[in-house]
């Protein structure tokens, strides 16, 4: 398991760069780390853009764990409530229609199997999910 503070001063490079070595080391294929990574990028452009603009010096757990039967990606933050599988999902809308932003929630979603969200004493945690075995969104894909 590979624990990670991240500051919102660190290069987001080296975070996707650490968590695919983490990744790619415990035997993760390919196409998963790079899932894996757009959706690192995505949370963390999310934390700096919203949570750190008010919080400059905002700190997060990052936690990275591969086990036999999924993959999972832990975010914790504190801060205000927010639960981003609540978002609406923006696959209907067209481009002209919806709003800025908000896509990357939605990719989130489309690239995992599972996203769940849980807030408890301040603290927002954010868990993204692959089942490694049969029942992957992307093992079905590839059938």
């Amino acid at each position: 398991m590979m624990k990670l503070q991240v500051s919102a001063h660190e290069p987001v490079t080296n975070v996707i760069t650490a968590v695919a070595q983490e990744a790619q080391s415990r035997g993760v294929a390919g196409a998963l780390v790079h899932d894996l990574k757009v959706i690192v990028d995505e949370i963390y452009a999310n934390l700096k853009m919203h949570v750190a603009a008010d919080n400059p010096e905002l700190k997060w757990l990052l936690v990275v764990e591969v086990g036999v039967e999924c993959l999972d990606l832990v975010v914790e933050y504190p801060g205000p409530y927010f639960d981003p599988t609540n978002s609406k999902l923006m696959a209907d809308d067209t481009l002209g229609s919806r709003a800025d932003g908000g896509m990357g929630l939605h990719l989130i979603s489309a690239l995992s199997d599972e996203f769940h969200y849980n807030y408890q004493d301040g603290i927002n945690t954010m868990i993204v999910r692959w089942n490694l075995k049969r029942d992957s969104k992307e093992n079905l894909l590839c059938r």
